[in-house]
């Protein structure tokens, strides 16, 4: 909606409270920042001077409102007594009521009543929304103005007071007859500049680490007495053993010398030969940890206790791996024995299972492959021969082929011969197969 204002008569301080400032509610582009104006009736256009008398009726409104087409109503701005303001309701039909002002000037707030707005949520959000932001951005701007200086007078002698949805606290038309002083007004920007040239506070201190829990302090406690161990490789008991400690090793006792008497006794504490090799050192992080072969050449130089348990550990050893070689080689004869077995008996009995199973070429129902069943399985079986007219029904079929299943099926073949587990594989594989064509075709409906 475009803003109605005279061309003759602009709007400035002396004239503007000659007009009605308004909005339509609901339509776009409308809104309190940038309200519509049109002049009133009562205005004078023949003088310079303002011949509108202090009272607005709101027939005067209605004859000055300048859209003649479509029903409307109005509502004004009146000032609540505490700084803020109200939209008052009045009698449409009443032309002769006092329109209420607010800072002197007359606000309406105009809703059309044939073509009310649709109020889409959509629409509804973006209005809340931008409520939300005016008001922010009004009391941003009110504490600004609160805290900044006053400008001189001549700086706002000719400037006319802004609109806003959120007047002042004390709204006051006239300008202040009193302002403040060039001196004072300059004292505040200099104050104001030595407040901006402050510098910034330090930041908090950074708070203290939290306290380590008992765990977390024997873990540490841990990985720092691994860091000053020194470990040595021991061939006999086969691991690592610690020898010192690496922060002070002067300090560390040193072995007592064995005496020759302890030696001819057979004292464990029985002195290094200078010939045997040195003791391995700890590897490193970066190289692989690789075992020590043990053999009796190992006992050479050791004390009697000894070398005893270095050879009997040898023997031990030799004797295990002579046990699982044999154990080895036995089961491999075993395995090439039962495929030669097998390879006979599947030579010898596949001509059998598969004139059982087949008949032409094509394979056999599983009806057919059940009542013939007793001709191929071995007499010790316990299968019982059943007729065609038994299992001519297909639950009866069902059942019978379950209780075949059970008597070949691979586990429970474990502890039979060659030749018995050979019949049951194939006799299985051909019931399995019979059953699945049976079950597709509807259980042989």
């Amino acid at each position: 909606m475009t803003s109605t204002t005279s061309a003759i008569h602009p709007i400035n301080k002396q004239t503007m409270s000659n007009y009605c400032y308004y909005y339509l509610s609901g339509f776009p582009g409308e809104s309190f920042s940038s309200p519509n104006a049109f002049p009133l009736k009562t205005y004078n256009s023949n003088s310079s001077n303002s011949n509108q008398t202090d009272e607005v009726t709101l027939g005067d409104v209605k004859r000055s409102w300048p859209i003649k087409n479509g029903t409307y109503y109005f509502r004004f701005r009146q000032s609540d007594g505490q700084g803020g303001f109200s939209w008052i309701d009045v009698r449409q039909d009443d032309e002769e009521m006092r329109v209420p002002k607010f800072q002197g000037c007359v606000f309406a707030k105009v809703l059309r009543l044939d073509k009310l707005p649709r109020l889409t949520p959509t629409k509804m959000r973006l209005n809340a929304k931008k409520a939300r932001q005016k008001q922010q951005r009004n009391t941003s701007s009110s504490s600004s103005t609160s805290s900044s200086p006053t400008p001189p007078q001549h700086q706002q002698a000719n400037k006319p007071p802004p609109y806003r949805d959120n007047p002042n606290p004390n709204p006051n038309p006239n300008p202040n007859p009193n302002p403040p002083s060039q001196q004072k007004w300059a004292d505040e920007v200099v104050h104001k500049s030595e407040l901006k040239a402050a510098p910034a506070p330090a930041p908090p201190p950074a708070p203290p680490p939290a306290p380590l829990s008992r765990v977390e302090k024997l873990q540490l406690e841990y990985a720092k007495k691994q860091k000053q161990q020194e470990k040595v490789w021991d061939e006999v008991d086969q691991r690592w053993v610690v020898i010192g400690d690496k922060r002070d090793r002067s300090k560390s006792p040193k072995r007592p010398e064995p005496s020759p008497a302890a030696d001819l006794l057979g004292s464990p504490r029985a002195p290094p030969n200078p010939t045997s090799a040195p003791p391995a050192q700890l590897p490193t992080t970066n190289s692989k940890i690789l075992g020590v072969s043990l053999s009796s050449s190992s006992a050479v130089g050791k004390s009697s206790h000894v070398a005893a348990a270095v050879n009997a550990r040898v023997a031990e050893m030799e004797s295990s791996q002579k046990a699982a070689v044999l154990e080895l080689r036995t089961r491999e004869a075993q395995r090439l024995q039962a495929s030669t077995e097998m390879d006979e008996v599947r030579i010898r009995l596949e001509p059998k299972i598969k004139e059982w199973s087949e008949e032409y070429g094509k394979k056999r129902q599983l009806r057919a492959l059940l009542s013939s069943l007793d001709k191929v399985l071995w007499p010790s079986s316990g299968w019982k021969p059943i007729s065609l007219g038994d299992i001519l029904d297909s639950k009866k079929a069902r059942r019978a082929y379950l209780k075949a299943s059970l008597k070949v099926h691979p586990d429970k073949t474990k502890g039979l011969t060659v030749e018995q587990k050979f019949i049951a594989g194939r006799v299985f594989d051909a019931l399995s197969q019979a059953n699945a064509e049976f079950e597709s075709k509807g259980g042989g409906m």
